[in-house]
């Protein structure tokens, strides 16, 4: 069957299918009214028909016509070009500020260190390509400028560019979790660990909020201890440590390779509790460097 042939096959199933997704509605009303006046009856008869068609077809719409000396329909199916494009542009770009929104967002992820999270985010804008390949045929198909489609085109091969070249980076990070505790005397410090990720992030480490996805699981444990004070003039300066134990496993071997202690000195002229919140700040920037020298970025 050459092209031609194979055109007309196909038109002649698209108009038998089209053809009977029409709905017709005809609605047929008659009256008839006697009078009679004086002995004289008068009669009148009154008919009246509505014809209607509808196809609940996406883009699909229909006109029809009534014969009211023949008693007969007539109703055609059309797709109106001008909309149809109107509708695959709309769709096109919304799909399209979806991808780019999902590509931003999962660089917010990585620049803070959170490769999952990203990784996640691109993988459930992969499926929208195909929606785009659809809408772009679509679109030539009803009689968008080629200059235009090559545009949309062009945008949407970067897109996909962008997605395959962030999902395969990532696969390729290092991934860690960075847990454990911090205590402020009587209370907690809650700060620390998303300080350590901060300082981590910064040299490109990535990080997991479940161990069992990570490839290193990291616990710093913390705690203060007042050190002393000294008294100049009329000022009292008090200093605080506060000790962290880091222990590092690595997840493929269930291994611990390390395990330390390390303590940063603070001072304050407030209370030895504000002493050792300036040592926890400090600290982050010692335990970040300690994970840094004990796994393979």
């Amino acid at each position: 069957m050459d092209e031609i042939a194979f055109k007309e096959y196909l038109v002649g199933i698209a108009c038998a299918d089209l053809a009977r997704q029409i709905e017709v509605r005809v609605k047929d009303v008659a009256t008839m009214s006697t009078v009679s006046v004086n002995g004289h009856t008068n009669s009148t008869y009154q008919s009246q028909t509505e014809f209607a068609t509808n196809v609940r077809l996406k883009l699909v719409q229909t006109k029809s016509v009534y014969s009211h000396t023949l008693y007969k329909g007539y109703a055609i199916a059309y797709i109106d070009k001008a909309l149809a494009r109107d509708v695959y542009k709309r769709d096109l770009n919304r799909v399209m500020s979806r991808i780019d929104n999902a590509i931003s967002t999962a660089r917010s992820y990585v620049g803070t260190g959170f490769n999952s999270r990203a990784e996640q985010e691109l993988m459930t804008i992969l499926p929208l390509f195909d929606d785009i390949d659809d809408a772009l045929f679509a679109l030539t198909f009803f009689g968008n400028s080629q200059s235009e489609a090559d545009q949309m085109q062009q945008r949407a091969n970067r897109q996909s560019q962008a997605v395959k070249q962030m999902l395969a980076d990532l696969k390729h990070a290092t991934v860690i979790y960075v847990g454990g505790s911090a205590k402020l005397f009587n209370s907690s410090y809650p700060n620390l660990v998303g300080e350590i990720q901060g300082v981590l992030s910064r040299e490109g480490c990535s990080f997991a909020n479940d161990a069992s996805r990570a490839d290193y699981t990291i616990l710093v444990d913390c705690s203060a201890r007042e050190y002393a004070h000294s008294n100049i003039g009329a000022t009292t300066t008090y200093f605080a440590y506060v000790d962290a134990s880091i222990t590092i496993t690595k997840a493929v071997t269930a291994q611990q390779i390390y395990n330390n202690v390390v303590s940063v000195k603070g001072g304050s002229t407030i209370d030895y509790s504000a002493a050792a919140r300036v040592a926890y700040k400090k600290i982050s920037q010692s335990v970040a460097n300690e994970i840094k020298n004990n796994i393979e970025l």
